[in-house]
């Protein structure tokens, strides 16, 4: 039986197990291996059909004509669908340098000291060698025809076109750094926005970041950077005149239910720091109210820190769905909470957590902005040192949860 790694400091009071059986589990196993080798193949045959080659001319003609394709459209090109291959590869061609010099335009400090490290290796990168968030990026420059896999000496690496090689040489000025440096504002801030907000009107993100004394320019459009870097992030992308948080499926509905219940409200202002600190992954984690929540709830259960950060990453999206009640019930069931004292204490815990996140229906306030409460949610129980311990150990406090 696969077991939650977690449990109650006393065992009348369990994490629940997960009812799969052997046989189950063992077959999910299996489909995943089948799965990751059919990946892995396909990975190998993509580096095995590539060229050696540093002129984009050969490695277009290396492609399939759906490759090619999918190149020429990435990269903006228009009048293409009819197109057999031979006319394909000469239209990219005739458009590949300028096209890609444009691209530029829109990249940040990242992108373009990825790309810039290619030049450090004589534009080759070994696949091995790469770290695994370089390589979470490299489909995004495959896409744009900036970067193809081949191999060398029997390993799989990455080459870099000697044109793409001469752009950078060429951009690499102070003037070209303070717009990466721009843009990468730009994007950081509208990042955590993204987070915060959930949907943005397209046509509310330039006001959005002139709070924090960002400006339209003619050289430079807000917009046009956000839209290129969906790709590239995938963190939210764009449809009907919105910027869609990826973790939105329905977002018509949710759109809707804003309009409905709190068409009034503006988008939140949110300090700059807290929004840059969003970008993050662990930003939850790390947050004041994060750390309380951890502290409280391994208070409460023996459980492992990992454990507890999927809780809550579990919590903050349930709350963006779902009432308090409801988000607070799914964990009470999970954990099989039954003796009263717990669940008010657990309860009281979860509340302070999640009146803390920003949520997407209100437009990135969290409950206690909205409430106008901003001081913390206090658990409603009060634990002597001398009182039985509300883990229901039968032990005194003190002596149980208490000791820290």
């Amino acid at each position: 039986m696969v077991k939650k790694e977690c449990s109650n400091k006393d065992t009348n009071n369990e994490f629940i197990e997960n009812k799969e059986t052997d046989e189950s589990a063992e077959l999910y196993d299996n489909m995943m291996d089948d799965l990751f080798q059919k990946y892995e193949n396909k990975m190998n045959k993509m580096f095995v059909k590539g060229v050696y080659s540093f002129e984009v001319s050969e490695q277009l003609k290396s492609l399939s004509k759906e490759a090619v394709y999918n190149i020429a459209k990435n990269l903006g090109m228009s009048k293409i669908s009819t197109l057999n291959k031979d006319a394909l590869i000469e239209k990219v061609l005739n458009e590949y340098t300028e096209i890609i010099a444009n691209q530029f335009i829109y990249f940040e400090e990242e992108r373009f000291n990825i790309l810039k490290s290619y030049l450090n290796n004589d534009g080759v990168k070994i696949f091995d060698d790469i770290d695994e968030y370089e390589l979470s990026r490299t489909a995004y420059f495959m896409q744009q025809g900036i970067i193809f896999p081949s191999t060398k000496d029997e390993k799989a690496v990455f080459l870099m076109p000697k044109i793409v090689q001469d752009i950078i040489t060429n951009k690499d000025t102070t003037e070209y750094i303070d717009i990466l440096k721009r843009n990468k504002e730009v994007l950081d801030l509208y990042r955590g926005l993204n987070k915060a907000y959930g949907i943005v009107n397209n046509k509310d993100v330039t006001s959005l970041l002139q709070r924090y004394d960002i400006e339209n320019s003619d050289e430079f459009s807000i917009n046009e950077i956000i839209k290129e870097a969906q790709y590239y992030y995938r963190e939210y992308r764009e449809e009907k005149g919105f910027f869609i948080n990826n973790n939105i499926e329905n977002w018509s509905d949710l759109l809707k239910d804003i309009e409905k219940d709190n068409k009034d409200l503006e988008y939140y202002n949110i300090n700059k720091d807290e929004l840059l600190d969003m970008i993050g992954s662990e930003w939850i984690y790390k947050s004041k109210f994060g750390k309380s929540f951890l502290k409280e709830f391994t208070n409460i259960f023996e459980i492992k820190k990992d454990m507890v950060y999927q809780i809550m990453d579990d919590l903050s999206f349930d709350i963006q769905d779902n009432g308090m009640d409801d988000t607070i019930n799914s964990l009470l069931e999970l954990i099989n909470a039954n003796n009263l004292e717990l669940r008010n204490h657990v309860k009281g815990v979860v509340t302070k957590f999640l009146s803390n996140i920003r949520l997407w229906k209100y437009r990135g306030a969290t409950i206690n902005e909205i409430s106008g409460n901003i001081t913390e949610v206090k658990p409603k129980i009060t634990i002597g040192r001398n009182d039985p311990c509300v883990c229901g150990s039968g032990k005194k406090y003190k002596k149980c949860c208490g000791k820290n």
